[in-house]
């Protein structure tokens, strides 16, 4: 039987970047950033489509190909990129929502630089849309062709809040991208942003280096066992009765000596449940060549979750 903790998985050819996971029919459904392995993302071609793989036991995964392409229109707020992807079903429909980007300075670039590329921040944007497909194989872009959704940040994930009959969308933005916003939406098409909700602290590695982009792609549910409101970013989580405002409750890092290092569980993941255990999805391995793994995880009352069986990607 297989393990989904020996997952070691990029479409050939390509990296795994930020992901999500939507199961159907007995099938897993995996749409990541596609990326040209050893590439940075600045490079023309890379992260202008979203990779499609599919996999019945999240170890095996078959590369289906790529869906939801950039625009490349003049005033289209998806020109350029796509990032982020986040996947959910409800009303017998799936709902991709997606970061388009604008990034005016993308010059043909024949060597291969890795991150010493170029970046040109100048004309820069990052906006959140959506695209809506009955089957999982054709896709429909539904946000507004200029505005996108409308509302400020990336990396979408959204959840449903059933006590107040809505569905929240936490973004991530915020200068260094120490903050997490939240807008609430009826019918998932239509949105209203409400603000900033958390704000998570700057963290340091043992040579004093900032860590960077901490609360990208954040996974936002509820606990489980407490049944309180949980936001996990890559290195550190936050806990609230009120799935709206985590400003006034205390950020915790994983890290206590159960857990080991950040790399223990990967970055820009999501937390599923498949056959009574609970995983967290990860990105892992060496810059511009990461692959996905999975961590076997079991939630804690007093705090988010201890590992249980690391990835296979967690040692490489």
């Amino acid at each position: 039987m297989t393990n989904p903790t020996d997952c070691s998985y990029a479409p050939t050819g390509e990296y795994i970047k930020d992901h999500t996971l939507v199961f159907n029919d007995g099938w897993w459904h995996l749409f990541s950033i596609s990326g040209t392995a050893g590439y940075y993302h600045g490079y023309n071609g890379n992260e202008e489509t979203i990779s499609w793989s599919i996999s019945r036991d999240l170890v095996n995964w078959e590369m289906r190909g790529h869906v939801l392409h950039a625009s490349q229109w003049p005033e289209a707020f998806d020109r350029d990129e796509v990032w982020a992807p986040f996947c959910l079903k409800a009303d017998n429909r799936f709902y991709l929502f997606y970061t388009g980007i604008i990034h005016p300075t993308r010059p043909m670039e024949y060597r291969k630089l890795g991150h010493d590329h170029p970046w040109v921040w100048q004309g820069h944007s990052e906006i959140q849309g959506l695209a809506i497909s009955e089957d999982l194989t054709r896709w429909t872009k539904v946000a507004d062709f200029k505005k996108g959704l409308g509302i400020p940040g990336r990396d979408s994930h959204v959840v449903r809040d059933e006590a107040n009959n809505r569905w929240l969308l936490y973004s991530t933005g915020g200068g260094k991208l120490n903050d997490a916003y939240v807008s609430t939406s009826t019918d998932l098409m239509h949105w209203n942003f409400i603000g900033t909700c958390a704000q998570f602290p700057d963290l340091f590695d043992d040579d004093n280096r900032r860590i960077g982009g901490q609360n990208e792609s954040l996974t936002v549910m509820k606990h489980p066992l407490t049944g309180k409101w949980i936001m996990m970013a890559n290195v550190q989580y936050v806990v609230s009765d009120d799935p709206t405002n985590f400003r006034d409750s205390k950020v915790v890092t994983y890290f206590t000596p159960h857990t080991s290092t950040p790399s223990a569980i990967g970055t820009v993941g999501e937390t599923i449940e498949w056959q009574g255990k609970w995983y967290r999805s990860g990105m892992y391995g060496k810059r511009d060549y990461w692959k996905l793994g999975f961590t076997e995880i079991k939630w804690a009352e007093a705090g988010a979750f201890e590992v249980l069986t690391p990835s296979v990607m967690a040692a490489k």
